[in-house]
């Protein structure tokens, strides 16, 4: 099932091998919010080139090429849940703030000769405020039932019923994240600078595009795997 095959759903295809994720990234293949489709399914619906890339993934696995993401396939529940709250939920802490003022810089220069930055300081703004709340909601609501869920024998009793609740809310959530930074991405033509553009313009351009990146990677890990594992765990007990 691991396999790079055109059947085989895109987040398992990345679960397998995380390093995959870098191909789906080049063609614009979404393996986080729509990680449930099969690659035929995807490619068929956005008119991407199949063939292509299986060729590339193919390519990929071929080259052993290395990756520095952990199994998370591999992990029980409570090392995931500590392993998104210390990379990519501190990454988003430590990153948003200085970005935010950098968007705001580069818009306060540049907003009159590039008039779609201030589409841009919008989309950024409208996801800052989604992630703060979202990430509180991970951390003190779903967070603590899934390690509740790890560490009991029988099914807990939890306040919002059962665990798939607040996933669902959460998936709901990631959904809205990605438009968002589908729109950004379309915005900015693939986060490729102007012509002449000064220090602090690319700055901007390349963080925001590793923001994507991960964010990419975060959902994928949350809903391809952190969710239903969650899920099947509390239906076996």
């Amino acid at each position: 099932m691991s396999e790079p095959t055109s059947t085989v759903p895109i987040g398992d295809l990345v679960t397998a091998k995380p390093g995959r994720s870098r191909v789906f990234e080049k063609f614009g293949v979404d393996y986080c919010c729509r990680g449930n489709q099969t690659l035929e399914a995807a490619c068929t619906a956005d008119g991407k080139d199949l063939d292509a890339i299986l060729a590339a993934l193919a390519e990929f696995d071929a080259s052993n090429e290395s990756c520095h993401e952990p199994d998370c396939g591999a992990m029980s529940l409570i090392e995931l849940v500590d392993h998104l709250e210390a990379t990519h939920h501190q990454y988003l802490k430590e990153e948003l703030e200085p970005l935010t003022e950098l968007v705001e810089k580069v818009f306060r220069v540049h907003g009159r000769n590039f008039e779609w930055l201030g589409d841009l300081r919008r989309f950024y703004r409208d996801l800052v405020l989604e992630l703060g709340p979202h990430l509180d909601k991970e951390e003190k609501v779903l967070f603590p039932m899934i390690r509740e869920l790890e560490r009991s024998a029988a099914k807990p009793s939890f306040h919002c019923g059962s665990v798939g609740n607040p996933i669902h809310v959460m998936e709901m959530e990631h959904d809205s994240a990605g438009h968002v930074l589908a729109a950004m991405r379309k915005l900015t033509s693939d986060y490729t600078p102007p012509e002449g553009a000064c220090n602090s313009f690319r700055a901007m351009m390349e963080r925001l595009e590793a923001l994507e990146y991960d964010l990419h990677r975060h959902i994928h890990k949350e809903n391809s795997i952190l969710h239903p594992k969650a899920k099947a765990l509390e239906a076996s007990l």
